[in-house]
């Protein structure tokens, strides 16, 4: 037989019992709850691929590279050959009175011969009472050429005056004594030129 105060009682201590049934439930339940998330918050970050770590940029850094052209050969230099040095020219020789008055003196006594020689006749100059002039004559076998700026100017006036050649055609030519001939023969031989001067007394030099 129960007690009639044991149902209210009871009832009490059951309805007690029921809610803290009811809380453990609602915690379990948050519990699940919680660990589903949990777990579906896992699977997304899992899901999630990781970003690649950059890796540092290397660079390499290359020692420069200074090239330097190579030093030009030594150049050899050939001994200079020594210019062959040409052979003095000849001097030669040239033929002059001494003055006007030795060229005078000498012609009009026939001593020497003064001779105007063209490539078509020669004419041969006398003295007359100190006038000049020039008649035909063949061109002697042996003569020497005189120098043509020491003929006077008395001459190549006397030889234009002829009027038969022209002075500058001219070779003048003039013959000497065997005196004379000897003398320069002498100095021909002995000499590689100077000047040759007749003198007013009929000898003959050389001057360098």
């Amino acid at each position: 037989m129960r007690s009639p105060l044991f149902y209210p009682l009871n009832r009490g201590m059951d309805a007690e019992a029921g809610g803290v049934a009811d809380l453990q439930t609602d915690v379990m339940r948050f519990m699940a709850i919680l660990a589903l998330c949990l777990v579906a918050i896992f699977a997304l970050v899992q899901s999630i691929p990781l970003l690649p770590t950059p890796e540092a940029e290397i660079i390499e850094v290359k020692p420069p590279v200074i090239t330097r052209p190579a030093p030009p050969e030594p150049t050899r230099l050939q001994p200079a050959k020594p210019e062959p040095v040409p052979p003095p020219a000849p001097q030669g020789f040239t033929l002059r009175f001494e003055t006007d008055l030795a060229l005078t003196r000498l012609v009009a006594r026939n001593e020497v011969g003064l001779y105007a020689i063209t490539a078509e006749k020669s004419l041969r100059m006398n003295v007359n009472r100190g006038e000049f002039g020039f008649w035909a004559a063949s061109v002697p076998n042996q003569f020497h050429e005189m120098d043509e700026t020491t003929v006077p100017d008395d001459v190549l006036s006397a030889l234009r005056r002829a009027g038969s050649v022209k002075s500058s055609d001219v070779k003048w030519g003039v013959t000497l004594p065997a005196k004379m001939r000897q003398q320069l023969n002498s100095f021909l031989s002995e000499y590689d030129g100077g000047s040759l001067v007749i003198g007013v007394d009929g000898s003959l030099r050389l001057e360098p």
